[in-house]
C-alpha cells in the first residue's frame, strides 16, 4: 500500500472545506474564527457553541467532548475511519488528487549483506569438584 504524504494533504484541504462538506452551520463567527454545535459527539441544541474552528490556522476544538486537531482529525472523527482510508475518502469526496508519498531516492546501491560469522559452541569439559562425582 503506498504511503500519503499527509503534511502535503493538510495543506492542500482547508478546514473550511470540510466544514462545508459536512454542512457545518455556524452559529456565531468572529473575524476567522467560527463556532456552532459540535458534529463530532453530536450537539443536541442548534444554538450550541461547543464547537470552536479557527479556520486561519486549519485547526478545531470541542469544549464539550474534549475532541480537537486538524483538518484530517475532524474527518476522521466523523467517519470513525483509520486516517488513510479517511484521508483518501476525504480527497475522492473533494475530487482531489491524493498526494502520494514518492519512495525515498537511495543515495547508494544496497550492498550484499556478509555472512554471520559461526557461532563459538561451548563445550561441556565435565570438570568435577575434587572428591565428588557431582559436576
Amino acid at each position: 500500500m503506498p504511503g500519503i504524504d499527509f503534511a502535503c494533504l493538510r495543506r492542500q484541504v482547508s478546514l473550511a472545506m470540510v466544514l462545508d462538506l459536512i454542512g457545518f452551520t455556524p452559529t456565531s463567527r468572529r473575524g476567522i474564527q467560527v463556532r456552532g454545535p459540535c458534529p463530532v459527539h453530536g450537539s443536541q441544541t442548534a444554538c450550541s457553541r461547543s464547537f470552536s474552528a479557527h479556520l486561519g490556522r486549519n485547526c478545531w476544538h470541542c469544549f464539550r467532548c474534549g475532541a480537537g486537531g486538524n483538518t484530517l482529525d475532524l474527518y476522521q472523527a466523523l467517519t470513525k475511519l483509520p486516517l488513510y482510508e479517511a484521508a483518501v475518502e476525504l480527497c475522492g469526496r473533494l475530487g482531489l488528487p491524493v498526494p502520494w508519498r514518492l519512495p525515498a531516492a537511495r543515495s547508494r546501491p544496497r550492498r550484499p549483506l556478509e555472512p554471520t560469522p559461526p557461532r563459538a559452541v561451548e563445550l561441556d569439559t565435565g570438570l568435577r569438584h575434587a572428591g565428588t562425582n557431582v559436576l
